[in-house]
């Protein structure tokens, strides 16, 4: 038997886990104690990761479309079909008739991530999309705008908070990450808490972090921004506020000028909060010695979700917040996303085709891919890679976007598994697992709340013949003829030569590859040597280490930039939300939220995810009500309902719950999908009913583009017996 020590590939928490092996076989999976820096997190995602190495129904080699079935093909054939394929559609109709799909494990895949990059530049293709615009887009608008770098994110001094105002956040399940990271966060929240930090939680849901709230507050799904907003407002007003760095902070007079004009009864009744509640919550929260405002995922999933991001930051800064023991400050670890952020992260200025949005982080928005398909014209896409993704299930009206993909010259897939997303691909490439490979990813880990780096190591080799992701990327950008490296495509045969060459004497370092790229953009950072980072079998990092408050203003100012409180188009939107009536449709009275639970796996890796699970955890065919209002409706606990939205309807079973504000419903997201084994063609469902289908491509974020998928009015209806 063998033990590897390395971390876990699937969130930015990056858990450091010790994996014992047998004869290339994982026999288990555990916490690795030893590891500094993040263990303790540690859950039912990495206890199970490796039950997909061996999962009978992983693709382990190319397979190619014949009819309705799919064969094993070389990789050697799937490269040369599909470059010619690509080649002919980019001669006839442009670059951008080339569209591409990155979903969340491509993320946690350095290699892959950066090649599939290169070879999206080498084509020259502006038809990308990807998995944030479904979750995180309002994030990136909002620290662009802010700060002009759309990968700015601060970090939370939780040691030292005497008040936390989580927002559309539920730590307990999803632990303190979100473009960013706290080890072990939520228990030392609670710690603080014992201690006597006060803890308000503001979800509509009394979710598992709201129970051990000292105070819950349930506003009305994607009102979020008004609450905030008469924060603000009460604050300004009674001179609670404390002025943080003039020099490098534009636009508050903007919004104290705003602030003067909202109507705060009005404020109230759009959240459905009272007033009162809103007084005390901003009186204390201005008052405490020190804390912090965060906002997240629930919150950024609306059609306000910018708004809210971004009026949160204004609360955190106007309060003094930012870059001061116990709030939230920026960090330069292993990279620093503010120095090297327009170099990895170059600014496009590329427009959607048919709607004519601006891209965010180099990405059009999810809900705008099926008519970038489906409408004929100049730029239209016409072939798709879809690595590592399941858009059909994760994104909005899931059946539009199938049947766009349906009707593609060329669909090709590189995943673990042919899932719901892959029904019509015409090539199906292996993904690897984390397990399987050795490497570093400077990017996520740049997001920790203190300096920390630690290698992946391969605990097992990948099934024999495959070809890790990255290259298969760099194989079929060399295939097609373009410049893997920007502008220098002479370097093409070179590149082909010492790839050989690598293979022939087993020395990867002979040859451009991911672990060089790293070693590459580490090698400019003076805190972290590479030789250490290698020798470091635990990792490298203390999350105990203080902060060096003020960077983010130091390195604003060192760039002669500042932080703007107020972009114009954040302001337009917020006082064409100021000026809109209130509206309620009696026809669907519920807001549809997502939540998750602790047992159950990410979309895109629940093919592991229901092993062990008891019925009473099976939750995924359930939608949750506020009791009185389902008893009102004369509905039961386990009725078969039926839910209509705008765009379309679902089957499901109700539960009627005591934790459900009045005017929600609640279901799990991204659920409700089959994987397929794609040498037999048989399929197995997952998790119930997708409620995603029941999202609009339509009603979105007007400022990121992000669908409504928290926030779309439904109703719910019994489903009367036949007679």
């Amino acid at each position: 038997m063998k033990t590897c020590h390395t971390i876990c590939g699937i969130c930015e928490q990056g858990c450091g886990l010790t994996v014992t092996t047998d004869s290339n076989r994982v026999l288990k999976v555990e916490p690795d104690k030893n590891n500094p820096y993040s263990w303790r997190d540690y859950c039912i995602k990495g206890a199970k990761s490796h039950l997909s190495l061996r999962h009978p129904d992983r693709i382990t080699t190319p397979m190619k479309r014949v009819g309705d079935r799919y064969v094993a093909a070389s990789y050697e054939e799937a490269i040369t079909d599909i470059a010619a394929r690509f080649n002919r559609l980019i001669d006839q109709h442009g670059p951008n008739a080339i569209g591409s799909y990155t979903g969340n494990p491509n993320g946690f895949n350095f290699g892959s991530a950066l090649f599939h990059t290169m070879l999206l530049d080498a084509i020259g293709t502006e038809s990308r999309f990807w998995v944030g615009s479904v979750d995180q887009n309002a994030l990136h608008v909002v620290s662009d705008a802010m700060y002009g770098n759309a990968w700015v994110s601060l970090q939370a001094d939780i040691d030292h908070c005497d008040y936390y105002l989580l927002i559309g956040t539920n730590p307990q399940i999803s632990t303190m990450c979100w473009i960013g990271y706290s080890p072990d966060g939520w228990k030392r929240v609670l710690a603080r808490k014992a201690a006597g930090a006060e803890l308000v939680v503001v979800d509509p849901r009394r979710t598992e972090c709201a129970a051990k709230a000292t105070r819950h507050i349930a506003p009305l799904p994607e009102s979020d921004w008004a609450l905030v907003l008469a924060m603000i407002k009460l604050i300004l007003e009674n001179g609670w506020h404390t002025p943080q760095r003039n020099d490098i902070l534009k636009g508050l007079d903007t919004i104290q000028a705003i602030a003067a004009t909202a109507d705060l009864d009005a404020l109230s009744a759009c959240c459905d909060v009272p007033l009162n509640d809103i007084k005390t919550l901003a009186r204390d929260f201005a008052r405490a010695p020190s804390a912090m405002a965060i906002a997240r995922t629930g919150v950024s999933q609306g059609r306000n979700g910018v708004l809210a991001l971004w009026l949160v930051k204004v609360l955190n800064y106007i309060t003094g917040r930012v870059e001061s023991e116990g709030g939230l400050y920026y960090v330069s670890g292993i990279l620093d996303l503010l120095d090297v952020g327009d170099t990895l992260f170059p600014h496009s200025e590329a427009v959607s085709r048919v709607r004519g949005n601006k891209n965010v982080a180099g990405a059009h928005s999810l809900a705008e891919l099926p008519e970038e398909i489906t409408t004929p014209g100049p730029g239209q896409i016409r072939a798709m890679i879809i690595n590592s993704g399941n858009p059909v299930v994760s994104g909005p009206d899931g059946n539009a976007l199938d049947a766009a993909l349906a009707q593609l010259d060329c669909l090709v897939v590189i995943d673990q598994f042919q899932r719901e997303s892959h029904r019509h691909a015409d090539w199906l490439i292996p993904g690897d697992h984390f397990l399987e490979r050795t490497e570093i990813n400077p990017l996520i880990q740049a997001l920790s709340p203190s300096p920390r780096a630690q290698l992946s190591r391969a605990a097992v080799s990948p099934p024999q013949g495959m070809r890790y992701e990255w290259e298969f990327l760099r194989d079929l950008t060399l295939a097609m003829g373009k410049p893997l490296i920007p502008g220098k495509a002479w370097l093409n045969p070179l590149i082909k030569a010492s790839k050989h060459l690598a293979k022939w004497t087993g020395w990867n370092q002979l040859t451009i590859n991911p672990m060089l790229m790293a070693r590459l953009l580490i090698h400019s950072n003076s805190q972290i040597r590479w030789r250490d980072i290698v020798d470091a079998t635990h990792g490298i990092g203390d999350p105990t280490e203080r902060p060096e408050f003020g960077l983010l203003f130091s390195k604003l100012r060192e760039q002669n930039s500042h932080i703007d409180l107020a972009p114009s188009a954040f302001v337009k939107v917020l006082r064409h939300r100021l000026a809109e009536p209130a509206t309620h449709n009696p026809l669907r009275p519920f807001q549809l939220i997502s939540r998750r639970r602790m047992k159950m796996m990410n979309s895109w890796s629940i093919e592991t995810s229901m092993e062990g699970m008891n019925s009473r955890e099976m939750t995924g065919n359930n939608v949750e009500i506020n009791r009185k209002e389902g008893e009102a409706l004369k509905l039961i606990d386990g009725q078969k309902v039926k839910l209509s939205s705008a765009s379309g309807s679902i089957e499901a079973e109700i539960r009627l719950s005591d934790e459900v504000r009045s005017g929600v419903a609640v279901m799990e997201h991204g659920w409700g999908y089959r994987t397929f084994n794609a040498s037999r063609g048989s399929s197995r469902h997952h998790g119930g009913v997708n409620r995603n289908l029941l999202v609009s491509n339509d009603d979105v974020d007007p400022l990121s583009n992000v669908p409504r998928l928290n926030g779309t009015p439904v109703s719910v209806e019994p489903i009367l017996p036949s007679a």
